[in-house]
């Protein structure tokens, strides 16, 4: 009987950071807490300290969804991306005649 290698599955990435988070997670996790930072510092001298925690506390979540969630085998942020390309093109025939009624 003949035996076959199989490749392995190269679509899913190495979990690298404690064998839950690839990279790419790991990035958009950290961008979201830095964009936290940011508005809390920048609301700090605004508003005052407990209501500018609250602001910075929900933005450092703006990268968790990019970081999990998978629409149609793809993440987030690929998705969108090929969405907005998607919307981009042209939707009209080309060899469409303009004497021709449909």
């Amino acid at each position: 009987m003949k035996s076959y290698i199989v490749p392995p599955d190269m679509r899913e990435r190495e979990k690298v950071i404690g064998g839950v988070l690839d990279l790419y997670q790991f990035f958009w996790i950290l961008g979201g807490l830095g964009l936290g930072a940011m508005v809390f510092a920048l609301l700090f001298h605004i508003i005052g300290g407990t209501p500018a925690l609250i602001i910075g506390f929900v933005f450092c979540f703006t990268g968790v969804p990019f970081a999990f969630y998978r629409k149609h085998d793809l993440t987030l942020f690929e998705y969108l991306k090929y969405k907005r390309q998607f919307k981009k093109k042209v939707k009209k025939l080309p060899n469409q005649q303009k004497g021709v009624v449909f």
